[in-house]
């Protein structure tokens, strides 16, 4: 690690730094070296010495060119419009040209940038560090996976929070932008209940749930005239879709979200426990921020109805899942199999995993009674405004 004090100065394109005694000459491009030094006592991204000295290691080994400049440039900007895309593609192309290193370290670089974002769109500091200590939580789980090696892989997720677009409050994230599926919801105007129709052309297994052309047992339909419609509705307590269709009058309900109404998106990273308490402080500081926009969606294995067959009646995440009126979501294999067994497992390896938690055994028990799991999406709309 850089711990020792100097002072610089540049001449052309050679850096001088003296150190107690004679100059030492480099010539280098100064930026990532200078910028890290500056960045080996603290950061608002939650990375620990280690890691801190990981990058710099890299830092001072690798030959960028003049390309890293411009990386940088380019990424400052990006985050300045708070264009998540860019920063996005900015982020990847470094990870895919030096590897998982390289992004931490343009992350590192433009961390001012990043606080002046969070500063001008009137986010206070400690929601702001809450949030870009995810970086943190993915560069851990990069970790873990590479058997304790440091880089950071999870460019298009985390571009969302330097973009300060997705904000940690409290126990949980919120994520402004399109509601994005294949659902209308409407409103009764004479009782404010809702109900969820599902759109056209929808392939759904014999259960109504989404799956393959190739494997569906029926098509959903919606048809629309100027006072009717006629659509398959959603059990929002199971979330699946009903095959028979049903005929509904457009006078008696009100339009409430389409698959381009703004909405938020509730993400839960891995934390503390899914308490109702913190739940209920969560959605209220997503109303302070989001105030016009009440109206939540999420999609995890943490609605899957089908946990009311594993976890108990005063489970926390039995009381999450709750929350929530359903609806199918397109997935490939069930989310609970990573997330409680670990990230790549499949139906086979979970029935061979060897169990050491309840949840798990309870899992496995499931499966070989026939029951299926299901990634699932969900609305609430708890929100006081």
């Amino acid at each position: 690690m850089l711990c020792v004090s100097y002072t610089v100065t540049l001449e052309e394109n050679f850096l001088f730094f003296l150190v107690k005694n004679p100059f030492i000459k480099l010539s280098l491009d100064p930026t990532p070296i200078l910028r890290q030094a500056q960045l080996m006592d603290s950061n608002v991204f939650g990375l620990g010495t280690h890691q801190l000295q990981a990058i710099d290691d890299f830092l001072r080994s690798t030959n960028f060119g003049s390309d890293h400049t411009q990386r940088v440039a380019d990424l400052t900007a990006s985050i300045s419009n708070r264009d998540t895309s860019k920063t996005a593609t900015i982020l990847n192309d470094a990870l895919q040209s030096f590897g998982a290193l390289y992004p931490l370290a343009l992350i590192l670089e433009v961390e001012d940038v990043v606080k002046s974002v969070y500063a001008d769109a009137g986010i206070d500091d400690a929601v702001r560090d809450t949030t870009l200590r995810d970086v943190r939580l993915w560069v851990d789980q990069y970790a873990s996976q590479h058997n304790g090696a440091i880089g950071l892989d999870r460019v298009f997720w985390i571009s969302r929070h330097l973009c300060a677009i997705i904000l940690h409050l409290g126990r949980l994230q919120f994520e402004p932008k399109a509601f994005g599926y294949p659902y209308q919801i409407f409103q009764d105007s004479k009782d404010d209940t809702m109900i969820i129709v599902a759109g056209g052309g929808l392939s759904c297994d014999e259960d109504g749930y989404l799956t393959e052309d190739q494997n569906a047992a029926f098509q959903t339909t919606l048809l629309k005239d100027a006072n009717h419609f006629s659509g398959h509705l959603v059990d929002p307590v199971q979330g699946r879709i009903e095959i028979q269709t049903t005929q509904l009058n457009l006078q008696d309900y009100r339009l409430i979200v389409d698959s381009e109404t703004i909405v938020l998106h509730l993400h839960i990273p891995s934390g503390s426990p899914l308490t109702p308490s913190s739940i209920d402080e969560s959605l209220a500081m997503a109303n302070t921020y989001f105030p016009l926009i009440s109206f939540i969606v999420c999609s995890s294995w943490l609605l899957d109805p089908a946990l009311d067959l594993v976890t108990s009646q005063e489970s926390n995440t039995r009381d999450f899942m709750h929350r929530f009126k359903k609806f199918p979501v397109m997935h490939d294999v069930p989310q609970i199999y990573e997330r409680v067994f670990g990230f790549g497992m499949v139906e086979d390896d979970v029935l061979s995993f060897k169990a050491t938690t309840s949840l798990q055994r309870m899992v496995q028990q499931a499966l070989k009674n026939g029951v299926k799991f299901h990634t699932t999406g969900g609305y609430l709309t708890n929100l006081s405004n």
